[in-house]
């Protein structure tokens, strides 16, 4: 199972370089056009054409990564926690949240320089948020996202081994009650008085994400149960994919006509949601004759520290490539496999470089 773990780590990390890169493809067609000539424009990007359609299609399945990586981290803590007692579980979780907490804070540090040198501003408030918050950088919310789940972490393994049903069916409604606020916002509408409540999901990562952390703890624990239980629905779990697959979709199109954007972030829909949480059952269940792939189970191995320095490489080569080969910008998926290469293997040369000619403890204070 382990190893079958570290492969979802590198599929997820391929996949979350992706869905950061498909951003600068947007901008590269809604912002610098006229630094190409293509076919590609904001108005196809609003229609249900092929080309709309691939992006939309990918970027959603490339928004599986943040569940896939909590699933993961669910299931490893569950083993590790497995048999301790309060006192030991937090001795082993304080170690582990000081080698995240690090390289998270020298990475954000380094996007915050970064970003001062573009000419924006650091008010104390705001650098207090990029702390706390993982407000560096869209992606950072992952990691002060992880460090609660590790720190509730024993409490929701106990959960889970006593109360199954309850403890999932109590996190789904946290993250039914997150996805409400989101549909507010993306059909402009303002809640009754009454309704006002929903605001306190409105921002929390920890309700909106928590179900796939505890799916990961359940799966440790009643494994056998489960597989028992969901593989002789194999034919039944791959329709319920397909119907929700095309929903999502649908759901998508109507949402931009709605709003009245070209794109639109849908992760945050209740059936994307459904979506993701039912891939990863099914990759879990099913997928016990995947074969090893020795290089994704590599990048898995250094998911963490690709995903806190790929966001910042990938802006770097998106920016030089409108400089210095602005016809790239047109051509959408040629950028995109550009931008996923180097996300990748950048972050994983500067790994190595640093393993080979620096001392270990700053190797684990940059790269975890």
């Amino acid at each position: 199972m382990t190893r079958k773990l570290l492969l979802l780590n590198g599929i997820a990390i391929i996949f979350a370089v992706y869905h950061h890169a498909i951003y600068w493809a947007i901008t590269a067609i809604n912002f610098w056009g006229h630094r190409f000539v293509s076919n590609a424009t904001p108005q196809l990007l609003s229609s249900p054409n092929l080309f709309a359609l691939f992006l939309r299609i990918t970027d959603q399945i490339g928004g599986v990564a943040v569940p896939a990586f909590l699933f993961v981290s669910g299931y490893l803590y569950g083993f590790s926690l497995n048999r301790q007692i309060i006192g030991q579980s937090y001795r082993f979780i304080l170690k582990r949240i000081y080698y995240l907490l690090i390289p998270y804070f020298v990475w954000s540090t380094l996007t915050v320089i970064f970003r001062i040198i573009e000419g924006e501003n650091y008010p104390l408030a705001r650098l207090i948020r990029v702390y706390l918050f993982g407000e560096a950088d869209g992606p950072f919310y992952y990691v002060p996202l992880i460090v609660q789940l590790i720190v509730l972490s024993p409490f929701l393994f106990r959960a889970a081994k006593k109360y199954p049903l309850l403890s999932i069916g109590f996190v789904f409604s946290f993250q039914l009650l997150s996805t409400i606020t989101w549909y507010f916002k993306m059909l402009n509408i303002t809640p009754l008085t009454p309704l006002i409540f929903f605001n306190i999901f409105k921002s929390s990562y920890l309700f909106s994400h928590s179900l796939w952390f505890l799916m990961g703890s359940l799966f440790f624990i009643y494994r056998e149960n489960i597989i028992t239980m969901i593989k002789p629905l194999q034919r039944w779990t791959w329709l319920l994919l397909i119907l929700l697959f095309i929903s999502s979709q649908i759901e998508f199109q109507l949402l931009i006509n709605a709003n009245g954007s070209n794109w639109l972030n849908t992760q945050s829909s209740i059936l994307t949601k459904g979506l993701y949480t039912l891939l990863i059952l099914a990759y879990a269940v099913f997928g016990e004759k995947i074969p090893s792939y020795q290089k994704i189970e590599y990048i898995g191995a250094n998911s963490y520290g690709i995903y806190l320095t790929h966001v910042i490489v990938i802006e770097i080569a998106a920016r030089l490539l409108y400089h210095i080969f602005p016809y790239l910008l047109g051509q959408t998926v040629i950028l995109l496999a550009v931008l996923v290469f180097m996300g990748i293997t950048i972050p994983l040369a500067l790994m190595n470089f640093s393993k080979k000619f620096s001392i270990k403890p700053l190797y684990s204070f940059m790269w975890g």
